[in-house]
């Protein structure tokens, strides 16, 4: 993990900064992709829950997990353009926005840590469950009266229950087998490995001229805004079914994802990507042919 720093955590809010984008982050194109965004944002959401915030230590339960739900990422194109020359430190601000019943909604908001300009943010919705029935299991009463009164006019706005879309028999399909690679922690697809894959069905879709407008590797184009339904999980080895499709002739900028195994769909994004092309850039590396 890049250097880090906190500089203030409670359970309602934190804020800590990193000190550059890794190289490892860099894609082939040598651009920030969007699924080593997320995990810098994942990065300081963990940072951030192991030094206190949401108070997750006050109320921990024998076989009591939060589970994301759906997650939303807003991302100025500035943040594609981010390289190794570009040293600032990057602000990472969290604030609790809502306490349901048995769910948690919070916003992290990516800044410049120099001038402040606000470069991408993340809208996070967890459920607590019990990993033994996979039902929710709602926080303790103290812990909404505590935090249940912090900032509720996002509650209509941000992350609205929508129904799961029908995949469209004009959609796209590729087979991907999930790998131990992309597992988390808990042994299961981390959410930045759905992203990657449904990012790589995005190339191949653009390339073999399935989308419309579309033609080049779509790392090439600057994620503007991921709209992500989490309604499954699933492990190493399983065969997942990653379907992509545009809904709007008008706006080709508008490409669907899903992700099936066994049939279910267990994810859903909506994404929103620039119309125009970035240059590819030239980072020092090494092939392994052997051809001269």
């Amino acid at each position: 993990m890049a250097y880090y720093e906190t500089h203030s955590v409670s359970a309602s809010t934190a804020s800590l900064s990193f000190f550059g984008v890794p190289y490892a982050d860099f894609d082939r194109t040598g651009h920030w992709p969007i699924w080593k965004i997320s995990k810098m944002f994942e990065a300081a959401r963990a940072l951030a829950i192991k030094s206190g915030f949401l108070a997750l230590g006050k109320y921990a339960e024998r076989d009591i997990t939060m589970v994301i739900v759906k997650q939303q990422f807003d991302l100025n194109p500035k943040v594609h353009e981010l390289s190794l020359k570009k040293k600032f430190p990057m602000l990472f601000e969290l604030k609790l926005l809502e306490v349901g019943k048995t769910s948690v909604l919070y916003v992290t908001e990516f800044k410049d840590g120099s001038t402040k300009e606000l470069l991408g943010q993340n809208f996070l919705k967890f459920v607590r469950m019990n990993s033994r029935t996979r039902r929710p299991f709602p926080f303790p009463e103290f812990f909404r009266e505590a935090y249940g009164t912090n900032d509720m006019s996002v509650r209509s706005e941000v992350l609205p229950k929508r129904p799961l879309p029908e995949i469209p028999k004009t959609a796209l399909k590729s087979v991907v087998i999930a790998r131990h690679s992309d597992m988390d922690r808990n042994n299961h697809v981390n959410q930045c490995s759905y992203i990657k894959f449904c990012m790589d069905h995005a190339t191949h879709a653009s390339l073999s001229g399935y989308y419309a407008y579309y033609t080049q590797d779509m790392c090439l184009y600057a994620p503007l805004q991921w709209t992500i339904s989490h309604v499954g999980e699933c492990f190493a080895n399983d065969e997942l079914h990653i379907y992509t499709w545009q809904t709007d002739a008008c706006a080709p900028e508008h490409i669907e994802f899903a992700i099936l195994r066994k049939d279910n769909m267990i994810l859903h994004a909506s994404t929103i990507f620039d119309k125009e092309p970035k240059k590819r850039r030239q980072i020092v590396s090494f092939t392994t042919s052997n051809k001269l």
